[in-house]
């Protein structure tokens, strides 16, 4: 799905919103939702799932094929856990 789409959806729901409006409002919608994980913060949306940022410590390792040792730095990365609704939708499929 696409912002335009969410944007399409957004104006057959709301006829009384201007284009503009309703694109502030997803805009808004998510550069919080970005200021929030760059933050480090968890963000949940009841009933379609959570994110949160988690940290991978820094680790290195020996290839068994080569025995060539690779480092991997430390990082962050995003994770989803689906909530509820998705849940159900994917055990009824």
């Amino acid at each position: 799905m696409l912002k335009a789409d969410i944007l399409r959806r957004l104006k057959a729901d709301f006829p009384d919103y201007t284009n503009e409006d309703l694109r502030d409002a997803v805009d808004v919608i998510f550069d919080e939702m970005c200021q929030a994980l760059c933050q480090c913060r968890r963000i949940e949306i009841r009933g379609f799932g959570s994110f949160a940022v988690h940290s991978q410590k820094e680790r290195s390792f020996v290839n068994p094929k080569n025995g060539c040792t690779t480092y991997c730095p430390s990082r962050y990365r995003i994770v989803f856990r689906p909530g509820s609704k998705l849940k159900r939708i994917h055990r009824e499929a």
